[in-house]
């Protein structure tokens, strides 16, 4: 019987020992939640979602019994899949532009944490604040692209493709803005002159200015005839200008007919200037005019600048829009490049009066012929990579070489940038904010380290209020949703 009861009493303990072992261990707490993302999820960029396409990010998960999403605003949707580990988003075209999606992932243990991703909404391309840089892209290599610089900063490399998921033509040029529609030329359109076979949307595309979704796409057939074009302006549907090596042809995309127009054999590689209702470029040489175009004619009207003015007109180096609807025109009175005196005029139209002043250099043209750029009455021009400004005095008692010592030395980007080693084509001022933009690269072969400036001059010539790197394929140059139309 003693025997019995020691038996029993040794079963107790060990059943006693075993029961507090089970509970030590149901009372040692579950591991924490784990969450991170295995799709790269930048935390100074936000996730760009085109409308109407999905946008998948991945994840890791352990110790987590549900993950789930917190609502949206209207126009998006985010659906978790735990079983592919991801979270599927979309947006729809009329989806507010920006939203932050917030995950909210449950442990085991009954611990939670969560993860705040920012999204972006690529449904809106014509807000007035935003920057378009064209970019040729390599002749030998690659097709056209459109970087777009947004409101807020962010900027999207090729936001053409990424809309479309096709690209531009090689050797992409110019651009131009006209009823809600952008008009985009390349030089080569499909094939280079080697002969090269490019896949892409052709030599001109036309383009939603709002969703810069393709609207019509033309090929190097349809526009059979043009040799090498370079600058566009569009006046309306039937009345587009597209200038190339012969001059300028009119091209109606209903009837896709080129007609020559008349008196423009020679224009020279610039961009248009587009105003009233009307379209300008000019003549040089020692008869320098503006040739005018209008869906009057199909012929130029020519406007010759004054006989009797302060610097003589033997050479344009390139013309822009006045706020006023008069003309800025850089001039030369040497038919020499690196000779002559260099002014800035401020042409009338309608009676042909010029007021001119002078300036201490000759800015180099490049392929986009953007000699230089206008705001209000300042007028930015660079010699290389250093910046300069006229701020041009109409006072009729000042006298034209007033304007050298008017003349304000901004900035040497090279200074500030070892990499700056070249200025590509043309400066460009946004016309709300008068921020002055200029694109540089360390140097052709080594195009793809390059840099895009965005100097706010009234505050610092010091310091860049912005600066971009490594977007840029052989810029074209700026353009602005409101600007010069």
């Amino acid at each position: 019987m003693m025997k019995v009861r020691k038996m029993w009493g040794v079963l107790l303990v060990a059943v006693a020992l075993i029961m507090g072992s089970c509970s030590k261990e149901s009372e040692e707490p579950m591991p924490d939640p784990k969450f991170e993302w295995t799709t790269a999820v930048a935390t100074d960029v936000p996730v760009f979602v085109v409308p109407d396409t999905q946008v998948e990010i991945a994840y890791a998960a352990e110790h987590v019994q549900s993950v789930k999403t917190e609502s949206l605003p209207a126009g998006w949707s985010a659906t978790v899949d735990q079983d592919a580990r991801k979270i599927e988003i979309s947006a729809t075209a009329d989806a507010e532009t920006k939203a932050t999606l917030t995950v909210t992932v449950a442990g085991a243990g009954g611990k939670n944490l969560s993860q705040k991703v920012e999204l972006y909404c690529l449904n809106a391309f014509d807000d007035p604040a935003g920057v378009f840089v064209l970019n040729e892209g390599n002749m030998t290599t690659e097709n056209g692209s459109l970087t777009w610089i947004s409101p807020e900063g962010y900027v999207v490399a090729d936001a053409y493709k990424t809309v479309n998921g096709t690209e531009l033509g090689n050797v992409a040029q110019d651009m131009a803005f006209c009823n809600g529609k952008v008009y985009i030329i390349s030089q080569n359109g499909n094939k280079n002159p080697n002969g090269t076979v490019f896949e892409n949307d052709g030599m001109l595309v036309v383009a939603d200015a709002h969703t810069l979704k393709r609207t019509a796409a033309y090929t190097n057939d349809d526009l059979q005839g043009l040799d090498w074009p370079t600058h566009i302006a569009v006046l309306d549907e039937q009345h587009l200008y597209i200038r190339d090596n012969a001059g300028i042809y009119r091209f109606d995309p209903t009837a896709k007919s080129l007609t020559f127009v008349t008196g423009s054999d020679g224009a020279p590689k610039c961009r248009f200037v587009t105003m009233g209702g009307k379209a300008y470029t000019f003549k040089s040489g020692y008869l320098s005019k503006i040739l005018e175009l209008s869906t009057e004619s199909d012929a130029v009207t020519s406007i010759s600048f004054p006989y009797s003015i302060p610097c003589m007109i033997n050479r344009v180096l390139g013309i822009q829009g006045a706020d006023d609807g008069r003309m800025w025109v850089m001039t030369s009175t040497s038919t020499t490049v690196g000779s002559g005196q260099i002014a800035i005029g401020k042409f009338n139209l309608s009676d042909r009066s010029m007021i001119q002043r002078r300036i201490g250099v000759e800015p180099a043209v490049g392929s986009s012929g953007e000699a230089f750029a206008a705001y209000g009455n300042d007028l930015y021009y660079a010699d290389g990579v250093t910046v300069y400004c006229l701020p041009f005095d109409e006072s009729e008692d000042l006298k034209a070489d007033s304007g050298l010592e008017a003349e304000q030395w901004m900035v040497d980007l090279s200074a500030l940038d070892k990499n700056a080693g070249i200025r590509y084509n043309g400066l460009g001022v946004h016309p709300k904010s008068g921020r002055v933009y200029i694109n540089t690269l360390k140097s052709y072969a080594l195009f793809g380290q390059n840099q895009i400036w965005g100097f706010d001059f009234a505050t610092s010539t010091e310091a860049p209020a912005v600066k971009y790197e490594n977007y840029t394929h052989f810029p074209a140059g700026f353009y602005f949703p409101a600007g010069r139309q």
